[in-house]
């Protein structure tokens, strides 16, 4: 198999990527997620599926920390066309470099190629020959294909060097549109002299405009703003504010094949040899043209910025404009609306799922602007927020803590605290804070923050929504589960009126009331909660972003907790796994998949399986969050469940009284995570035969259970269920029937008689519980 891979720039080659994955016809393959999708197709090469051999050709490649991101290790070869050094280092791997052409492999490769410049025997015409080769090489900028172009030209016409050297410098473009005998696209360019006297002034303004654009197609949307760009005047002027002038103008260019128009997508498109000859003769001979016309382009690219990179209906508009940005120099721009879009470009990016792209991008131009515009302005710091939002989101918590504090430090001292930015990563900073486990530091920032920020941005804003969303999350990680549900159903209500059900914000609302349904023992309400988000999303074609990951993982939560067992660890296996080819396998996100799997998997008699995932995640969350953070206690209280089933009740104990011990010290004796891991103590306590320790520890987390959770909780009916053997065991049979009798009738009022816990506690089995590890 061999696939040419547009290379470009990051989405191209994942457009490319994506396009081979729908030519191989991979199974469940849908390509609507260019990153999950982009890495399907990588492994499946790496896998030797359904090709046991390959080839990819990256033509045109410029950067190659993002290139080696998409090179499959298998059983194929890779070729890289580019004209960028440097990629051994960058590539780490074995392979042939071949660099750029310098000026005397030019001349080299004309001299081999094209007979008449051969070197000769007689001084004189030896030194003529290589003055025109010198000669021809500069005048084609070293560009391969145009060398390649020029060789066969002149081998198949019998032309003489300097005949091709003079129509060159008449009529270049003509010139290389000759169709000749080369490996590559039959039409390069046609004339640019003959079509400068014979098309109009506005179709060759609009034809040097293009070539300031990326060589990508480019939207007529993008190119005429009407009334939007200012202080743009003559025949561009005239284009970008005229859709009758530049349609005019485009056709003419076309009727020359100095462009290919789309009629169906309405784009225009400049060959990109011709638009590198073009853009770089520009540059060369009229220095203040392209300034201008660079100008231009960025104007262009600013007025086209819709402003609401949250809106899901914009991204169309932001499609057009994101793969032009770097071809265009946006990031060196003097034009602080560019500078905009390029931060809400970053935000979107990551909104929908395109983490690493949004990365690349942010941490490019932070680069960048804080290099030429100081640590201070308050853009560069606006970015800032953004990239340590996708830090976050990629798992790279230690960072975004990091660079939000800073931030927000420049931010107090310099613009205040009711400054919108400020405020901006005030909340992103929170989030840091609650990913560290520190929940009601989160929520007590968040509380602080929510009036200043209905102040500042007003009531119904997406930002005061998402940070009433937020206090919702700290709410939940501090066990109180009733205020959380009463905020995310305003908060639901809200997004649902302004932005409609099925819009992302929306849908993200109900997943949290579906949570907290959970958390609040509305086992069979939550599950129906979670089904409609996720036939939703589903009939949405929602990218794979973190959240919609998210709502797929607490699916096979909510089928368990219901007692469907099969299809939970079905699903949960399948979203791990998807989790870890998108997120990592050590993100925090996919640990939390995994912690719960442990449960799926122990339920499904997969003991050692179970035991084997609990381990490695235990280790995982040790390394990425530390041994005292909260979702590490959950761990191993789930790994605890797993060793007391397998006849290690030691082992479990040890691993339960670790994971007591930090959530007190972290959370409180109170927090429901605290009551679980008491109640599977006593039933550590039990197995290892301390019957008397083990009724006492019950009695205790049975009352105090009562008042956190309520009387009617399932987690509190487990634990009463439990007790009931333990008094039973104790010697204690009145106490014991009572309480049997109690749990059994609350069981089927609360579960139905027909729930598998009820089943398993009516015949007076121990039931065990288990924590769902916190996450945003």
């Amino acid at each position: 198999m061999i696939w040419w891979v547009r290379a470009e720039q990051e989405d191209t080659i994942r457009n490319s990527i994506v396009a081979l994955g729908r030519r191989m016809r991979l199974p469940d393959f849908t390509g609507e997620n260019r990153d999950y999708s982009s890495q399907t197709v990588l492994d499946a090469l790496r896998n030797g599926e359904p090709y046991a051999k390959f080839l990819l050709i990256f033509d045109n490649a410029t950067q190659p920390e993002i290139v080696r991101r998409y090179i499959p290790h298998g059983n194929g070869h890779v070729i890289i066309t580019s004209r960028v050094q440097g990629w051994r280092q960058a590539v780490r791997d074995d392979g042939i470099e071949v660099s750029q052409f310098a000026l005397d492999e030019t001349v080299a490769f004309l001299r081999r190629r094209v007979t008449t410049l051969a070197p000769a025997g007689d001084g004189a015409e030896e030194k003529r020959r290589l003055r025109l080769a010198r000669q021809l090489a500069a005048a084609l900028d070293n560009l391969p294909l145009a060398a390649e172009h020029a060789a066969a030209y002149l081998t198949q016409t019998g032309s003489s060097v300097e005949e091709y050297l003079e129509r060159f410098q008449r009529d270049a473009h003509d010139l290389l549109g000759e169709s000749v005998d080369m490996y590559y696209p039959q039409v390069v360019a046609t004339t640019w002299s003959l079509a400068r006297g014979s098309i109009s002034d506005e179709a060759v303004a609009l034809f040097s405009l293009l070539a300031f654009f990326s060589p990508e197609p480019i939207a007529e949307t993008l190119l005429v703003q009407s009334g939007r760009v200012l202080n743009v005047s003559g025949p561009v002027g005239k284009i970008v504010d005229s859709v009758t002038e530049y349609r005019r103008a485009a056709r003419e260019l076309a009727r020359f094949s100095l462009v290919k128009l789309d009629g169906i997508r309405n784009t225009i498109q400049v060959h990109r040899v011709v638009q590198a000859v073009t853009k770089a003769r520009i540059e060369r001979e009229d220095l203040a043209q392209a300034r201008l016309l660079r100008k231009t382009v960025h104007t262009l690219l600013a007025a086209s910025d819709p402003l609401e990179p949250e809106r899901e209906d914009n991204d169309p508009k932001y499609e057009f404009s994101r793969q032009h940005l770097l071809p265009a120099d946006a990031l060196n721009t003097d034009n602080a609306h560019l500078r905009n879009l390029v931060i809400n470009q970053v935000r979107r990016l990551a909104l929908r799922g395109g983490y690493a792209e949004s990365l690349s991008l942010g941490q490019a131009a932070l680069t960048n602007w804080r290099g030429r515009l100081g640590d201070e302005d308050l853009q560069v710091l606006a970015l800032a927020a953004e990239v340590a939002s996708v830090l976050r989101d990629v798992g790279r918590y230690e960072d975004a803590y990091t660079l939000n504090q800073q931030t927000l430090g420049v931010l107090s001292r310099v613009y205040g605290k009711e400054n919108e930015v400020y405020l901006r990563c005030a909340r992103s900073f929170d989030s840091d804070i609650r990913f560290m486990g520190r929940y009601q530091e989160a929520l007590d920032h968040e509380m602080e923050l929510l009036p200043r920020y209905e102040s500042v941005f007003g009531t119904q804003d997406h930002s005061s929504l998402m940070i009433r969303n937020n206090i919702a999350v700290s709410l939940r990680c501090i066990g109180r589960f009733e205020e959380a549900l009463r905020w995310d159903e305003e908060t639901y209500e809200e997004r649902k009126r302004l932005f409609g059900y099925s819009h992302v914000d929306a849908l993200i609302s109900k997943f949290a009331i579906a949570r907290d349904l959970r958390r609040l023992g509305r086992y069979e309400e939550s599950l129906d909660h979670l089904r409609e988000v996720v036939e939703l999303m589903d009939q949405k074609n929602e990218p794979w972003h973190r959240h919609r990951l998210l709502v797929v993982a607490d699916l096979a939560v909510a089928l368990r907790r219901v007692g469907f067992h099969e299809d939970a660890v079905t699903t949960g296996e399948a979203i791990w796994g998807r989790h870890r080819t998108l997120l990592g396998p050590e993100h925090r996100q996919t640990l939390v998949v995994a912690t719960n799997l442990i449960i799926d998997r122990r339920n499904t008699e997969n003991l050692s399986g179970a035991q084997s995932l609990g381990e490695e995640t235990l280790q995982a969350w040790e390394k990425t969050a530390g041994a005292d953070h909260p979702n590490t206690h959950a761990t191993q209280m789930n790994l605890a469940t797993v060793l007391r089933r397998r006849g290690n009740p030691l082992g479990a104990r040890e691993l339960d009284e670790r994971a007591l011990a930090g959530f007190r010290a972290s959370l409180g004796e109170t927090h429901p995570s605290s009551l679980i891991v008491m109640g599977n103590l006593a039933s550590d306590l039990s197995a290892l035969g301390e019957t008397r320790a083990a009724r006492e520890l019950g009695e205790a987390t049975f009352e105090m259970s009562r008042v956190t959770r309520g009387d009617k909780h399932p987690a509190t009916l487990v634990i009463m269920a439990n007790l009931s053997v333990d008094r039973r065991a104790d010697g204690d049979l009145a106490q014991a029937d009572a309480l049997y009798a109690d749990v059994m009738d609350l069981f089927d009022e609360v579960l139905s008689s027909e729930h598998w816990e009820a089943r398993r506690a009516a015949q007076r089995g121990r039931l065990d519980l288990d924590i769902e590890p916190m996450s945003a």
